[in-house]
């Protein structure tokens, strides 16, 4: 139930014997954290334990707002936080506070580096970085535009996951020999601040030496296809994107993007749920890896991501119901969904 503009709980009263689980989103920016990430956690949670209290809130990139929520919910009692910290920075504070009070942290999605955390739950984030550069590398090689010029729009530098992208991306570039004439980063992984940068290296650059556009996200996808379209061009270069939200899916069936990157936000919210519930059963959560954060060894799990194109498109995303069909398939896509064999 909505409690406040950022905050909801799963009840009206907290009962005071009930355990209690807080989870804590970034962005709005990218519209999975409200309408995937969120829900299914919540859902996931009361299935597995129905008497716990769930409190979900969303910072809307504000590291200050995210603070605060999370400062309230250990307030209101929570017995386990589960954190994609819109600033990392930001929340390793929390995160000391949070130990302080014996109250274990999921880093969820984003690291929080350098800080106490007791899990992480995310995707591997150099293999998506890889992902994103090879598939842009091998697709102006398969069109012929590898000596053009390769636009970078990459995402927000408080986020460690941006990091994390470049670091499997940048080699792929300087192998391939790709030639990065503008690079830009977006606060807050904002739309708009991306087509801005866009519009900029539309520019510089011209439209026809741009061969291709490396973008971190759907979100950032979306300004950057609408500076294109606001040039009106015809044939776009190829654009990545990540995490697979309808909107980005439907550019890519009407030939505006290349490809994305498909996060399972559904996969991950359910893996964070069956994490946070074993913790505060008192039990040890299954694990499948670890990582190195500030010098310790943290439990964790990696969760497998996948190239999307027109192509697989339906043998995936589709396939996986991880999209309502009628919503992505509607107006002017319905035909661009019947050309990719996509029915509803």
């Amino acid at each position: 139930m909505l409690m406040v503009a950022t905050t909801f709980t799963s009840s009206n009263v907290m009962a005071a014997d009930a355990k209690t689980i807080a989870m804590l989103m970034p962005n709005t920016a990218d519209v999975r954290f409200d309408k995937i990430d969120g829900p299914q956690f919540q859902k996931e949670v009361k299935r597995l334990c129905p008497s716990c209290n769930v409190i979900i809130s969303n910072a809307q990139g504000d590291a200050s707002r995210q603070q605060s929520q999370a400062e309230a919910a250990m307030t209101q009692g929570a017995d386990v936080l589960v954190i994609d910290p819109f600033d990392g920075g930001a929340m390793r504070n929390v995160v000391v506070t949070a130990r302080q009070k014996n109250i274990p942290v999921i880093s969820y999605d984003s690291l929080i580096a350098d800080a106490p955390i007791s899990y992480y739950v995310s995707f591997d984030a150099k293999q998506v970085g890889e992902q994103l550069a090879q598939s842009l590398v091998d697709r102006m090689k398969q069109i012929g535009t590898s000596s053009k010029c390769v636009v970078s729009i990459r995402g927000d530098v408080s986020d460690h996951n941006e990091e994390a992208f470049w670091a499997g991306s940048l080699p792929v570039f300087k192998k391939a020999g790709s030639k990065l004439c503008f690079d830009s980063t977006t606060p807050g992984w904002s739309s708009s601040k991306a087509q801005a940068a866009m519009d900029q290296a539309i520019t510089k650059i011209g439209v026809k030496e741009i061969g291709g556009v490396y973008s971190m996200a759907d979100g950032l996808s979306a300004g950057i296809v609408a500076s294109f379209v606001n040039t009106g061009v015809k044939d776009f270069p190829p654009i990545t994107g990540q995490n697979g939200d309808v909107a980005a899916l439907q550019q890519i069936l009407a030939g505006r993007m290349y490809m994305t990157v498909w996060k399972n936000s559904i996969t991950l919210a359910q893996t964070a749920a069956n994490m946070a519930v074993a913790v505060v059963q008192g039990k040890t959560p299954e694990t499948t890896s670890s990582i190195e954060n500030g010098g310790d060894k943290v439990p964790a799990i990696l969760i497998k991501t996948v190239v999307v194109t027109k192509e697989n498109l339906k043998d995936t995303i589709v396939a996986a119901k991880y999209v309502d069909v009628a919503a992505l398939c509607k107006g002017d896509y319905v035909k661009d969904c019947q050309a990719a064999g996509i029915s509803q």
